[in-house]
């Protein structure tokens, strides 16, 4: 009945109905519920993985391994390492006593962590699960919904062994940001990767000349 139950949430998030159930279950109820099935849809596919985007989260732009997502018009960056993926990297997590939220994930023998943060007016959300992990500001009305899409996508992703057995033996990932470790949350490493795209995006849009350059009008 409880495995019904939980289809049963899974198939009205894929529709993009509103879950009043979530608005009422702690976040460690929530995790669960969403991380205990194995999911094998994808609308997605890039090197040497894949993963599934529900209804109402769009896909920006990818930039090599990774993808720039958006939810109710915010931004969320889904980092993918698929080199700790492929050599079995195993971090510890500790969780944080200071944090609106912290919790973690140790489920279907992955591993990961959820991380809430206030800042400012805003909450960041840091949701890494089995090499992969999602990082977004968000209101704190929208806080559990947000990670139950978070919560989704991550379950979803799939990885291609044999496809990485290629690219990782023969070199050929274009792996720049391999430096950045999705193990470690904000407080530990003092930034997080999404606060590292805006900067680099700053450094970009001031060498630019925007008179002679038409900007997408949907880029922040």
């Amino acid at each position: 009945m409880k495995k019904l139950a939980i289809l049963f949430s899974l198939t009205l998030l894929l529709s993009g109905c509103s879950l009043v159930q979530v608005q009422q279950q702690t976040y460690q109820e929530m995790v669960h519920d969403l991380l205990v099935e194995d999911i094998h849809l994808k609308n997605v596919s890039l090197e040497g993985y894949s993963y599934y985007l529900p209804k109402g989260v769009l896909l920006k732009r990818n930039q090599g391994l990774n993808s720039i997502l958006y939810y109710k018009h915010k931004k969320m960056y889904l980092y993918v390492d698929v080199l700790s993926y492929y050599h079995k990297v195993e971090s510890e997590y500790e969780e944080g006593t200071e944090n609106y939220f912290s919790m973690k994930i140790d489920q279907n023998g992955k591993q990961g962590y959820l991380e809430i943060t206030e800042i400012s007016t805003k909450y960041f959300v840091e949701f890494m699960y089995h090499y992969s992990k999602i990082e977004a500001y968000v209101e704190k009305e929208d806080l559990k919904e947000t990670v139950t899409k978070m919560a989704y996508i991550l379950n979803s992703v799939q990885y291609q062994d044999a496809v990485l057995n290629t690219l990782v033996g023969d070199k050929a990932l274009d792996y720049n940001e391999e430096n950045f470790n999705i193990f470690k949350p904000k407080r530990e490493d003092g930034k997080s990767f999404l606060d590292y795209q805006e900067e680099e995006m700053d450094r970009w849009l001031d060498g630019i000349d925007e008179d002679k350059v038409d900007i997408d009008g949907d880029l922040e």
